[in-house]
């Protein structure tokens, strides 16, 4: 989920630089106080104020942002899947079918169960070899792990 505030954080240190040049770079002025003073400045004003207003345009173009990420029940490969609203371009809603990036097995991942399943009428063909192999270590569907924001 941090990831998902690099393009905000760019956009944040833009502003905040384009606002000391419209200042007459008095923010870089107040930066080269004494040495206590500006890591104070800097650590306690500047940088949280840069990381509110990157989480708060993060915040108003992803919105329910949902990542979850599991094992493929065939070759035991992580997996990601992402769950949310883009600008105004909603993901489509609550089961989301990819392929898996190692094997193709197609995976049905579900928002609200959190779980990981095969499609209908679909097989794991390698299933007996990742349990042999140790890469999977329980039975589908799997259970995933999720961030929120």
């Amino acid at each position: 989920m941090v990831l998902l505030n690099v393009p905000a954080t760019v956009v944040a240190l833009g502003l905040f630089f384009f606002l000391d040049d419209l200042t007459g770079f008095e923010i870089t002025y107040v930066l080269e106080l004494p040495k206590l003073f500006s890591f104070i400045f800097t650590w306690f004003a500047a940088v949280p104020l840069i990381v509110w207003l990157a989480q708060s345009l993060t915040k108003l173009v992803v919105k329910d942002s949902l990542i979850l990420k599991g094992l493929c029940p065939n070759c035991g490969t992580e997996n990601v899947s992402f769950f949310g609203t883009i600008l105004s371009i909603s993901d489509g809603g609550t089961t989301n079918t990819l392929k898996c990036s190692n094997c193709g097995t197609p995976l049905e991942y579900n928002s609200k169960t959190r779980l990981i399943t095969l499609p209908e009428g679909t097989q794991a063909l390698f299933r007996g070899l990742a349990m042999d192999a140790g890469l999977v270590t329980c039975r589908e569907p799997h259970h995933l792990q999720h961030s929120e924001e």
